[in-house]
């Protein structure tokens, strides 16, 4: 008889792919067998966020798509759509520990409904994509500056 495979799940904006992102996906990869991302749309994010992201969603699901510790790439119009989550017989959620305190009803519901469990691994410190576009806004006179001399 063959082991039923794990399937991890995980999802993101992934805007201004770092280090963090990359960071968390090859650990999700590591828990499983095949790794499914969910990458959140524009629209998901304004709606959280009160800001569009700086890379829109289709160029995001590219970048995402591409890595090999990735095996499939799904819209995420939602946190934790109950259906897809179902559809995709999604084993583990790996989460960063920065959403451990945060409930999600959906999240909770399917757990309930399902065998699945959640993971959360450590936050990647002092880096994220809020954190990239602080640094950016702190330097642009020089950035501006360069940006000119370059004309």
């Amino acid at each position: 008889m063959t082991k039923k495979k794990v399937i991890v799940y995980t999802a993101g904006t992934f805007d201004l792919f770092h280090y963090g992102h990359l960071n968390i996906l090859l650990k999700a990869k590591l828990m499983g067998d095949k790794l499914i991302v969910g990458v959140s749309t524009n629209r998901l994010i304004k709606a959280y966020k009160k800001i569009n992201p700086i890379i829109n969603y289709k160029e995001r699901a590219s970048i995402i798509k591409e890595l090999s510790c990735v095996d499939k790439v799904i819209k995420q119009k939602s946190f934790f759509d109950i259906k897809q989550l179902k559809k995709y017989n999604i084993d583990l959620i790996i989460l960063g520990s920065d959403w451990e305190e945060i409930k999600f009803p959906e999240l909770e519901e399917f757990l309930s409904l399902s065998k699945a469990k959640v993971i959360y691994v450590p936050y990647t410190e002092h880096l994220s994509s809020s954190k990239i576009k602080e640094k950016i806004i702190r330097n642009s006179y020089d950035i501006i500056k360069n940006q000119t001399r370059r004309v």
